[in-house]
């Protein structure tokens, strides 16, 4: 699973806001600090818990609930910018301790977040977070099951990726058609399918540059793109990506978003 947040982040897709529930207290930390130092481009500091746009959150001395003036003392926190970075992050060490109260605290920063903030709240299980915070939060588990499946439907979002990747390299509109017309029935892949996208069209441009730091999963298939392609029409289609994946939520006509979709990545190309 942090493989995939990582990828998030390099592709400028991470949310702002996160919950991370199942394992143990222990792992959903690690993971949590694991994200943080991605976010921040940091590692030494935020890993020994010393970096100082690093903020994690726990109840006060001998308090069995996370309070509400502990969340607002945060909400405050949150609005001074950053210290070292250009990011912070606050990592809500046990947020099942919060109760209705303070998750309606908590409620108005999720709404209203500052761009350069990010919040990670650690739970036993995202069940104990009323609906208006879930429904503002992306969910992660780091629960053997939910992981398998996790991992499996990451597989599933890469392929599909993949295959519109490599239409691209070869500069094949009917392919990447094709690639496409996998979303008609499954137009919820979309958006995860697209940020595997845009990993691969990064990794393009990071060989293009001459680098070799690699995040995607399908370095064969960015080194084809990036061999293949201008810099300029691979700059193009990761443009396109971002448009579209803003624009999923206001298009209600899923074959204008799929037809759309298609132009960006390809439309542009030289012949």
């Amino acid at each position: 699973m942090i493989a995939r947040l990582k990828t998030l982040v390099d592709a400028g897709r991470c949310p702002h806001a996160l919950v991370i529930d199942g394992g143990t207290y222990e792992s959903r930390l690690l993971c949590a600090r694991e994200l943080a130092s991605a976010i921040l481009g940091e590692t030494e500091k935020v890993m020994n818990d010393i970096h100082p746009d690093v903020i994690t959150v726990l109840p006060e001395d001998k308090k069995k609930t996370l309070g509400v003036d502990v969340i607002r003392q945060m909400r405050d926190d949150a609005y001074i910018i950053p210290n070292e970075s250009e990011r912070k992050v606050y990592i809500i060490a046990k947020a099942e301790l919060m109760v209705d109260k303070t998750q309606n605290a908590l409620l108005k920063i999720l709404e209203e977040p500052p761009h350069y903030a990010t919040f990670i709240l650690l739970c036993d299980t995202h069940s104990t977070l009323i609906e208006t915070v879930l429904s503002r939060v992306a969910l992660f588990s780091l629960g053997e099951d939910a992981e398998t499946e996790n991992d499996e439907a990451y597989a599933e979002y890469l392929d599909l990726a993949k295959a519109m990747a490599s239409s691209m390299a070869t500069r094949n509109r009917f392919g990447l058609m094709n690639a496409v017309s996998a979303f008609d029935k499954n137009f919820d892949k979309l958006t995860p399918a697209l940020d595997c996208l845009s990993a691969i069209v990064r990794d393009a441009l990071i060989i293009s540059a001459g680098g070799n730091e690699l995040i995607s999963g399908a370095p064969d298939i960015a080194r084809s793109m990036a061999s293949a392609l201008s810099t300029g029409e691979i700059i193009s289609a990761q443009e396109g990506i971002t448009e579209i994946g803003k624009a999923i939520s206001i298009y209600a006509n899923n074959n204008l978003t799929l037809t759309r979709l298609v132009s960006k990545l390809i439309g542009g190309q030289n012949d």
